[in-house]
């Protein structure tokens, strides 16, 4: 499973993380198992008028232990009869379990065919959606989403992850559409009007797996050695369906060459329905996918699905060939599955590419530790398995994987991976049969990380002093770890790279970092040139290196790991002398340069806001890598209230750009240099269709930035629904924050109550994640009374709840805390800039002067020398 917007910014909220449990949180086990799923086989008819299905779900089942009853998972649905092997029998429906009473006591090993009849028009696990008065283009479909504890809210089924069982579906629908479930289809007849189709799947695999999508979409096919591709989509989209899953072959490929496992199963298809509500769900052989993420060429400059695509492909290995025991462990599913995006990059675009996707991940993982909290990745004490499924759970499991990699190296690394594979097929496993592996594997004990990295909260932070002692030939390296660690957070034992440059000759040292508190001191007969700490950024955690500007400037301009270059430039945005922008600069307009070393340049200079700054930024305005672009524009969004680059931001927003995602940033960026004139060009550009209405949505973050109150309204007309639901979301966070300025706040809050019961659940998560920002208590009633269909929303209204109740900040006098930080941060840098000018114009003046007479040199020895300045 996989989010759509994997690193959108987390919720905002305290700057002071919190726990991670709520009130109400309960510690959760592993299911017991008294009988064992055998086999499902799933009779389904499906109603799309009355949204409603009706059929029989039969499941055998084998006794573990004697047992005279067997209770199944069953949430809403009316029963209507039971039977055991073909007689009936009693039973009672509690509305979330039904328990069988069975004609005859099992013993171990006994099995029986227990068939349950049942209605139900299901409000979670089988989604209907059709064309209504706001969306009359919406085609009709119907699809299943089981993850983590929904399956049982579409068919009786013993619904944890180690009850796994071969399965069937025989679906029955509307003549002119077409259905897909997993495995193979055996059999498809169409009586009339109806049509049914029956699925078969012949290899054991969880309940939450299972899946049907119906509807009517146009098809492609492939193969990757003797496995079929299949992949479904919206009718006329097909151009843009292949843009997504053109190279699923190669990863497929590239995915068995790292496990060492071929392709498990008989097939693999892909579909994109309407409203999913997740990224994409990887169903045993099926994968289903939201089709927002169909795209066009204009969208693809700078746009891929391969991340997601990728990202579920990995799943039919984790996940779905290996399944963890209980979600706690889910990292073993979706850790692996973000990792493997990361692998894919490295083998399907290169390792660049790859080094940036996963600095992508660590930053997404850093986010939510700063705003929301800090837990352990195997943690049991929650409310809804799904309060698991964050940044924890993906990018951080993610993480954890590649610092197996760098303990244990690249071969060790998947000679462990393959063993752990091969030894848990088909299996259910927990953490613990990971680090069994990699220890069987590779003869390490990684016990230590996994305690350090899984079950604890928190990382390592690390501040690393550089400095090059002369008289001694040698440079010292001082590391603290600065984590607080009185909410068990540990002390971490770590490696750290740290690659030395002097005379031209590079030296690699591996650091083993045990203490709080440790110094290095590395043999170095000249003074380096370069020192790159963890040049690949592979540390799990924060790293902030103090040394010389002169080493950094010499790392932007040669360093050999573009994201060592990345880091050089990000730290010369703090630094902000003349010799800094000029290197930033030069490397901005490097046409060869790594395009995130270029876009991380555009940020910098951006942040130092001098009149040099400006102009590189100007002149690079129009080059030609649109990522590098779309930076260059963000940036000048930060010259707040200057004419010239207003201007320029007006032409670009009125003209377009060939990017959907530059001309976004241009919208976003003139609101923020508060641009007199920006509020009819941005309301303007809100009505521009684009991909995923990224301009619209940037239109809107651009009027939030104005903080004109005659924005508010704008922003309130298009939370309408029916309204395009992306840009939906941006409205109401932009309502969010011009509510306070525009002294309608009432308004904004009587909006979002009602917006809390959208049918769009991510309509109803944007309000959630936008109430503190807001900062109105007075919206604790509808949070609070609101009956959340989808456990996430409720997580996150809880979250709001709670920022609100303590006072969170509100984000007028946030906002007006930092343009007064912003004004005193122009006005150092111009009194600085000024001090560096004069200094140049003296230099050449101070060279020109006549030598010292001999007698006044003596004076000096007398006295004394002052010693020479440390480089900074």
């Amino acid at each position: 499973m996989r989010c759509c917007h994997r690193h959108a910014p987390a919720a905002a909220g305290s700057s002071d993380p919190h726990p991670f449990s709520l009130p109400g949180a309960t510690e959760h086990y592993a299911a017991p198992r008294p009988v064992r799923a055998e086999h499902v086989r799933i009779e389904l008819d499906l109603d799309f008028p009355q949204r409603a299905i009706a059929g029989t779900c039969t499941t055998r089942v084998s006794a573990v232990r004697a047992v005279s009853t067997v209770t199944f998972d069953a949430v809403d649905l009316d029963v209507t009869g039971a039977r055991v092997d073909g007689k009936p029998v009693p039973f009672s429906n509690s509305g979330a379990h039904v328990r069988v009473e069975l004609p005859r006591a099992l013993e171990a090993g006994q099995a029986c065919d227990i068939a349950l009849a049942y209605r139900a028009r299901p409000r979670r696990g089988l989604y209907f959606w059709g064309p209504d008065a706001g969306y009359p283009d919406r085609p009709l479909q119907a699809w299943t989403q089981g993850q983590d504890i929904d399956a049982r809210c579409w068919f009786p089924c013993l619904d944890t992850p180690a009850q796994k069982a071969t399965s069937e579906v025989i679906a029955t629908f509307p003549a002119a559409m077409t259905s897909l479930s997993n495995g193979v289809l055996v059999s498809d007849v169409t009586t009339g009007e109806r049509r049914t189709q029956h699925h078969r799947m012949a290899q054991p695999h969880a309940p939450y797996l299972v899946t049907l999508v119906v509807g009517e979409f146009d098809e492609a096919t492939d193969t990757v050695g003797t496995t079929p591709l299949r992949y479904l989509f919206p009718r006329g989209r097909r151009e843009d369906a292949l843009r997504c899953v053109a190279r699923t072959p190669q990863m497929v490929a590239a995915y068995e060459a790292i496990t060492g496992e071929p392709y498990p199963w008989s097939g693999y298809a892909q579909v994109f329905v309407t409203e999913f509500i997740l990224g994409g769900m990887e169903h045993t052989t099926a994968t289903t996918l939201v089709d927002t993420v169909l795209h066009d060429a204009r969208a693809h400059l700078d746009y891929t699905a391969e991340p997601l695509i990728s990202h579920e492909l990995a799943h039919q290995w984790f996940g779905d060939l290996l399944t963890c025991r209980d979600w706690p462990h889910g990292w073993l599913n979706e850790g692996f599955a973000t990792y493997f995006e990361v692998l894919w990059k490295e083998r399907g675009d290169d390792r660049d590419e790859a080094d940036h996707h996963r600095m992508l991940d660590l930053d997404a993982y850093l986010s939510e530790t700063r705003e929301r909290y800090a837990r352990p990745i195997v943690a049991r004490s929650f409310q809804a398995p799904m309060d698991l499924f964050d940044r924890h759970l993906y990018e951080k499991g993610g993480l954890v994987l590649h610092e197996l990699r760098r303990r244990v190296g690249d071969d060790l690394f998947l000679r462990a991976l393959r063993h752990y594979v091969a030894r848990h097929r088909h299996g259910v496993v927990e953490t613990v049969d990971l680090a069994r592996a990699f220890e069987e594997a590779t003869g390490h004990n990684l016990d230590p990380v996994f305690d350090q990295y899984v079950f604890s909260p928190g990382h390592p932070e690390l501040k690393v002093e550089v400095r090059y002692e002369a008289d001694d030939a040698r440079l010292r390296i001082a590391v603290r770890q600065t984590q607080r660690t009185d909410a068990g957070t540990p002390v971490f034992r770590l490696p750290l790279d740290v690659v030395v440059t002097a005379n031209g000759q590079d030296t690699h040292h591996r650091l083993d970092v045990t203490d709080a508190e440790h110094r290095f001191h590395l043999p170095c007969p000249a003074a380096p040139s370069q020192v790159r700490v963890d040049p690949r950024r592979d540390v799990l955690g924060t790293l902030d290196v103090d040394k010389a500007v002169g080493l950094w400037r010499e790392e932007l301009a040669l360093a050999p790991e573009p994201r060592a270059r990345t880091e050089a430039a990000l730290a010369l945005g703090k630094d902000g002398g003349l010799r800094s922008v000029e290197a930033l600069g030069r490397a901005l307009t490097d046409t060869a340069g790594f395009w995130a070393t270029r876009a991380a340049c555009a940020k910098s200079l951006g942040r130092i806001r001098t009149l040099e700054a400006r102009t590189h930024l100007l002149d690079a305005l129009d080059t030609a890598h649109p990522r590098v672009r779309r930076a260059v524009v963000a940036a000048l969004g930060e010259f707040r209230h200057d004419p010239p680059v207003a201007g320029r931001l007006r032409a670009l927003v009125e003209s377009g750009d060939a990017s959907y995602f530059v001309e976004a940033e241009a919208a976003r960026a003139l609101g923020r240099v508060r641009a007199p004139d920006a509020l009819p060009l941005l309301e303007a550009a809100a009505a521009r269709p684009s991909f995923q209405d990224v301009i619209g949505a940037g239109a809107m973050d651009g009027l939030a930035e104005t903080q004109d109150a005659a924005a508010f309204p704008v922003a309130v007309a298009r939370t309408a629904y029916g309204q395009p639901a992306f840009l939906r979301r941006a409205a109401v966070v932009a309502v969010a924050k011009l509510a306070e300025g525009a002294n309608r706040k009432r308004e904004a809050v009587d909006l979002f109550a009602q917006l809390l019961r959208d049918p769009q659940f991510r309509v109803q998560l944007a309000v959630c994640e936008a109430a503190s920002t807001l900062g109105d208590r007075r919206l604790l009633p509808a949070l609070e009374g609101t009956a959340f269909s989808d456990p996430r929303t409720r997580r996150h209204a809880r979250e709001a709840v709670r920022a609100l109740r303590e006072g969170t900040p509100q984000a007028r006098e946030v906002a007006s805390l930092r343009e007064e930080l912003d004004a005193l941060k122009q006005e150092t840098r111009t009194l600085r800039e000024k001090l560096e000018t004069l200094a140049l114009r003296e230099a050449p003046a101070a060279r020109a002067k006549p030598k010292p007479k001999a007698k006044t040199k003596t004076r000096s020895a007398k006295r004394g020398r002052t010693p020479a300045p440390k480089r900074r």
